[in-house]
């Protein structure tokens, strides 16, 4: 497995514990205090390797630095200024993120997607798989009422694949499962 698919793999179980977990223990000899703090974890910054941009928050000095893959990075940039956001523990629109993560409009899920798509650069293909696959992110739109989830993906986490909505009823804005790759590509 290369350094790349290790990290990956890496960051992924480390969000999937992250979530669940409120401190951690990490015991070293004759450390009597050795708690991480929530508010510890939550200062630290998972980026991807190459990208200044592509992760939990950024390491750039400003919009224009831009990390070894320029184009993935730039995608990364673009998504992270998305200006219609709804914040951990925040309402908007009438929704409330109870997610630890920030959620977006599926317009800029849907941007992110596509320029990732497009980058000819080696970091776009983990970033994808992560954002798109991995974390089973959800995104908010103004649509008609979902009157329920008419299919649903096979493997764990399951993701609805398509929606059955209610076209009497005036649109609101709600919660979608944002596509994975492979659902996009069918």
């Amino acid at each position: 497995m290369n350094v790349l698919s290790s990290y990956v793999l890496a960051l992924c179980l480390f969000i999937r514990v992250s979530v669940h977990v409120h401190a951690w223990t990490i015991s070293y000899r004759d450390d009597i205090d050795n708690e991480v703090d929530r508010e510890e974890l939550e200062r630290m910054q998972l980026i991807f390797p190459g990208t200044k941009w592509c992760g939990s928050g950024n390491n750039a000095e400003g919009p224009q630095d831009l990390g070894k893959f320029k184009q993935t990075d730039a995608c990364c940039r673009d998504h992270d200024m998305c200006s219609d956001i709804i914040e951990a523990g925040q309402t908007k629109h009438n929704l409330t993120n109870t997610s630890f993560y920030t959620r977006l409009n599926c317009k800029c899920d849907e941007k992110f997607y596509h320029c990732l798509s497009k980058s000819k650069d080696n970091g776009s293909k983990p970033v994808k798989f992560t954002y798109f696959t991995v974390l089973h992110t959800q995104c908010y739109q103004k649509d008609y009422p979902i009157v329920r989830c008419k299919r649903k993906t096979f493997i764990p986490p399951r993701r609805c694949l398509e929606y059955e909505l209610d076209k009497n009823k005036p649109m609101k804005y709600q919660w979608f499962d944002v596509p994975t790759a492979a659902m996009r590509s069918r």
